[in-house]
């Protein structure tokens, strides 16, 4: 039985997203844990398989601004689900790691002179459209996840975010909100530009304006949108105009800072988000959001990635996943 990365992250007491860090030696560890997680991995034996008689995929994790993808819960989940549905389908994963400059194009010399595999699944959370460009050339089977582009270049397996964030913010205006503000990132990626359109269309469809004044711009971690979403408060209420009843946050970890920015100011807002982490439940109030299957998202996309390996399928698909509506304590009923 293959010995998989999650295997080695409960055997370690780390998460998943630790292991494929140590394995691929990158930066987000101390020494001292990578050496114990490359002990655990060498005991398991996960270095003892090869891949020359065996089906491969690769899973490419291109990483641009740093803000985004991270040792978080959804990217473990992710790759649980990726790496599960592979093993499943009777293929070794391997992982890279491409990081890239905001102001350089992607080299991906470094990933083809790699092991060669049957199919590419490429992560796209942070990726633009000439990111994506740079694999257009190549000859084998590719799968994007987590991001679609309004292109037949390519297959993409994403969440349905126009969608969920629709309900959600739909759910806000059910509770008697009008005046529904937005917390987007400062760091902008498709998937939080495609959670705008929905809220701006959820909006428009319940004729409820969107004013500039109320999208707060922060940092997509718990510190900065902490921190930023302060700084935007003071200037906000220094103007003397009316704060918004509602929050809708483009994802969970910028929903959480900037309630704790509320309560320090003495506000009563109500609040949303997108993700469902499993801080989400802990927090006071408990957070109301969009739940993502994580799990479900990886292994659609190896399901996808296997079809056109094995059946030579080369048409080009855009598959959404749904999303589900978490009802928890962070709204409010108004008059």
């Amino acid at each position: 039985m293959k010995v998989t990365v999650h295997d080695i992250a409960v055997k370690a007491g780390v998460s998943d997203g630790s292991v494929s860090n140590a394995l691929n030696n990158r930066k987000g560890i101390s020494d001292e844990k990578r050496e114990q997680i490359l002990k655990v991995a060498r005991e398991m034996g996960y270095f003892k398989k090869s891949i020359k008689d065996n089906k491969a995929l690769r899973f490419v994790v291109l990483n641009k601004t740093k803000h985004v993808i991270g040792d978080t819960p959804f990217f473990s989940e992710l790759i649980r689900g990726i790496e599960t549905e592979s093993s499943a389908l009777g293929f070794d994963l391997l992982v890279s790691h491409i990081t890239v400059d905001e102001d350089k194009n992607v080299d991906i010399d470094d990933v083809l002179k790699q092991d060669l595999v049957d199919g590419i699944l490429l992560l796209g959370t942070e990726m633009n459209y000439e990111d994506l460009m740079a694999f257009e050339a190549l000859s084998i089977p590719i799968v994007v996840v987590d991001t679609v582009f309004r292109t037949q270049k390519f297959d993409f397996v994403a969440i349905n975010n126009i969608d969920g964030t629709y309900e959600i913010v739909s759910h806000l205006i059910k509770h008697g909100h009008k005046n529904i503000g937005l917390i987007n990132s400062a760091y902008q990626i498709n998937n939080f530009r495609e959670r705008k359109h929905g809220y701006e269309q959820a909006m428009s469809d319940h004729q409820l304006a969107c004013y500039p004044q109320n999208e707060a711009l922060v940092e997509p971690s718990l510190d900065g949108a902490y921190a930023d979403m302060k700084e935007y408060l003071k200037s906000f209420l220094q103007e003397g105009e009316p704060l918004p009843t509602a929050y809708f946050a483009v994802n969970d970890n910028i929903a959480l800072g900037a309630m704790k920015a509320f309560k320090e100011f003495g506000l009563d807002v109500s609040i949303v988000g997108f993700d469902d982490l499993p801080l989400c439940g802990y927090c006071d109030p408990p957070l109301t959001t969009v739940q993502v299957d994580k799990i479900n998202l990886g292994s659609k996309a190896v399901q996808r990635l296997v079809s056109k390996i094995t059946e030579k399928d080369h048409s080009k698909l855009q598959i959404l996943v749904g999303t589900k509506l978490v009802e928890r304590e962070s709204v409010k009923r108004i008059a």
